[in-house]
């Protein structure tokens, strides 16, 4: 059991993963809170940083994928776990998490993160944060659910001003700079895992 306890936001699209993981938490000191996508998660940060994330990377509205670069950029003093019920041994390339957890590997290996995050100081975490680069969902016909053209609109993190970006390139994190304000962004354009 971990000596020290931490705040934790579990982000999890999943009602059932979130109270089970809430109530489990919650009876090992921990102060917990819950949010079902990536969108509420944001709000709830708004409110109270939390010292260790805990997000799903597939869920609706907003990909944890997203999440996590949005975090890694705005609140980059927090723990980031990631966690996905696909069969991936590891975290795509550029993800921004410090950990990373499979649904089906068994609690005892997040308790272990949770430890870790918990016994992880703040300021070194955030002496050691890269820039995280901009996930962008593929895009696709609503109607057809296939893929578009190659073209994706990069929202610059810098001046806030969307920018068109072809992009042949899928996963990979790659360069580009902002039409407009002309300041480096990085980005990856990625499918959504099941």
């Amino acid at each position: 059991m971990c000596d020290a306890n931490a705040t934790l936001l579990i982000v999890d699209n999943d009602p059932a993963i979130r109270f089970s993981l809430c109530q489990i938490l919650r009876n090992m000191g921990h102060a917990v809170r819950t949010a079902e996508d990536g969108f509420y998660a944001l709000q709830e940060m708004n409110s109270s940083i939390p010292d260790i994330l805990l997000s799903d990377l597939n869920m609706p509205r907003m990909s944890g994928f997203e999440l996590l670069s949005v975090v890694r950029r705005r609140f980059p003093s927090i723990y980031v776990i990631g966690m996905t019920g696909a069969f991936i041994d590891r975290l795509p390339p550029g993800i921004a998490a410090d950990a990373f957890y499979r649904k089906a590997s068994g609690v005892a290996t997040l308790f272990q993160l949770i430890e870790t995050g918990a016994a992880t100081d703040r300021l070194a975490v955030l002496a050691s944060r890269k820039s995280a680069p901009i996930w962008i969902p593929i895009p696709t016909d609503p109607q057809s659910g296939k893929s578009l053209p190659k073209q994706v609109f990069i929202g610059c993190p810098e001046c806030l001003r969307a920018f068109p970006q072809v992009s042949d390139v899928v996963g990979e994190p790659r360069e580009t700079f902002c039409t407009h304000y002309l300041a480096p962004v990085h980005f990856a354009v990625v499918e959504q895992y099941v």
